[in-house]
């Protein structure tokens, strides 16, 4: 009975995606050929794609829905989404409510597999110096060869401009439980986190604008294996931020940061810390993005062999991503990352590589169709048996409809 169900709803929101791309379609005007050729030329949406969306009194809604197939690996899944935005619309303060649940299914039409998400952030401007920030996260997987797994946040901050300062304050609190939640089974992966967070920048109206940065966070994991899995980060940092315009913009920062294990039998571990995060526009409508980083992370993987568990990771990332609007129907992106942990006080290191290009073509002002090629190599060295070396190509087809 729950089969049929599932594949009723599966059924009715693929039927429900071409009806709503079929009736766009419909709605479009008529453009003529110097309205084509102006378009074509500055690469702009259509007047139509600008006012998607619904209005709800002060607030915009953008609602859409979402099917494709993806196939990576020998293993087909067939995929159905759903997302609505709220944006508010003041002219003061702001508020913002996501939400998002994705089905994946192997097998037929049955979701396996299925994701829900739900964020909700705001921000009060106490007066014209001084403001108020907070946001509320929840999100759950749940999957028939996995552990099903839930995580739950909030943070609440403040921000204060005294003359060409800027200070914000912010504190945050995160939650995670892996288990089945019908059997109550509980997994050594959960934890509880709390974060706070000083910043404070300099003329941020500046070409160039530094910064300093304070971060403490806690990280309560409770027993792992035997270990005390408890421990506490503290960063610290400076940098710069740069904006140029639409043409360069940007943050640079380092500083140093250690893990104190709160069980006596692992060492704290010290790191330098080091982040870029930069966009560049070499010319009208491309984008090239640089996010690299490196320091320290949390870890409560453990060593059976040696009965040992990590001080933490010392890792390292590096992403760069292109994207190119070739007219006001056609976008092209291509992106290559790689990731390199090594765990400290065990015999292990990870290596994560990757590829990925795809298109977007705007069927309509209200539909598009997505194409994308991947390509993921990882490889993990550990005392305990030999290097493992994983490759897989990937390619999925989406169908994107909004209202």
């Amino acid at each position: 009975m729950a089969r049929l169900l599932t594949r009723a709803i599966f059924n009715a929101g693929l039927i429900t995606l071409w009806m709503m791309a079929f009736a766009s379609a419909q709605e479009q005007p008529a453009m003529d050929a110097e309205t084509l050729g102006l378009r074509g030329a500055v690469a702009e949406p259509a007047p139509a794609a600008r006012q998607a969306g619904l209005r709800l009194g002060s607030f915009q809604i953008d609602p859409s829905l979402e099917t494709g197939v993806s196939h990576q690996s020998s293993e087909t899944n067939k995929t159905l989404g759903a997302k609505v935005v709220a944006q508010s619309q003041w002219s003061r303060h702001d508020l913002r409510l996501e939400t998002q649940i994705d089905t994946a299914s192997r097998r037929g039409l049955a979701a396996e597999k299925w994701t829900a998400r739900a964020v909700v952030n705001g921000r009060l401007d106490i007066t014209a110096r001084l403001a108020a920030t907070g946001e509320l996260r929840y999100s759950m997987t749940a999957d028939e060869e996995e552990q099903d797994q839930t995580n739950y946040g909030a943070s609440a901050g403040v921000r204060v401009t005294p003359g060409p300062l800027e200070v914000t304050l912010r504190g945050s609190l995160d939650y995670r439980r892996v288990g089945d939640p019908v059997t109550g089974s509980e997994s050594g992966n959960d934890y509880r986190e709390t974060a706070s967070e000083l910043r404070v920048a300099y003329d941020r109206g500046a070409i160039l604008a530094p910064f300093v940065e304070a971060r403490l966070t806690d990280r309560n994991t409770g027993t792992v294996s035997g270990f005390d899995g408890d421990a506490s980060l503290w960063e610290l940092r400076g940098g710069v931020q740069i904006d140029r315009g639409e043409k360069f913009t940007g943050e640079l920062s380092a500083g140093i940061g250690q893990i104190r294990p709160r069980d006596s039998r692992r060492d704290p571990l010290n790191g330098l810390l080091w982040a870029a995060s930069l966009t560049w526009s070499p010319v009208r409508l491309t984008t090239i993005t640089l996010d690299a980083s490196g320091g320290v992370q949390f870890s409560e993987t453990t060593d059976l062999t040696d009965s040992t568990m990590t001080n933490g990771i010392r890792n390292t990332s590096i992403a760069l991503r292109a994207e190119r609007s070739f007219n006001y129907r056609l976008d092209g992106f291509a992106r290559a990352s790689y990731s390199y942990g090594s765990y400290s006080g065990i015999d292990r290191a990870d290596e994560t590589m990757l590829f990925e290009t795809g298109l977007s073509y705007a069927l309509t002002p209200q539909s598009s169709l997505f194409g994308s090629f991947t390509h993921e190599r990882s490889r993990s060295r550990r005392a305990d048996q030999a290097e493992d070396d994983d490759r897989s190509n990937g390619v999925a087809v989406r169908l994107q409809v909004r209202r």
